[in-house]
């Protein structure tokens, strides 16, 4: 009887410890892309989000058709203002974005 219970509480437990493994391995960091770390090392003020400073390295390497680096990122409101650096002279963009969604993207005056 004691064998028929040890079989049947292994048997309750296994699935729930193998589920408990599963979980750990998805809750594990990814890795840092390239391109974060280079922005993250080059962001000067370092309070903006990473996925606002991301949607906004895409958006104007795509309109700048160039490599592109963050100078800046600052929340404004309920926003954030990131400033990125285009191409080999680190041209300024300005980039208004707030959740992932850029609203603007234009060249900076200067």
């Amino acid at each position: 009887m004691q064998k028929v219970l040890t079989i049947i509480s292994m048997a309750l437990v296994a699935p729930a410890l193998a589920a408990c493994s599963k979980t750990e391995a998805l809750e594990q960091p990814a890795p840092v892309p390239a391109t974060e770390q280079a922005s993250a090392g080059a962001d000067a003020v370092g309070t903006g989000d990473k996925t606002d400073e991301m949607a906004c390295l895409t958006v104007v390497g795509r309109q700048a058709k160039s490599t592109v680096s963050v100078l800046s990122s600052q929340p404004s409101g309920a926003s954030t203002v990131v400033m990125v650096g285009v191409g080999a002279k680190n041209v300024p963009w300005r980039c208004v974005v707030s959740k992932g969604i850029v609203s603007e993207a234009v060249a900076a005056a200067g």
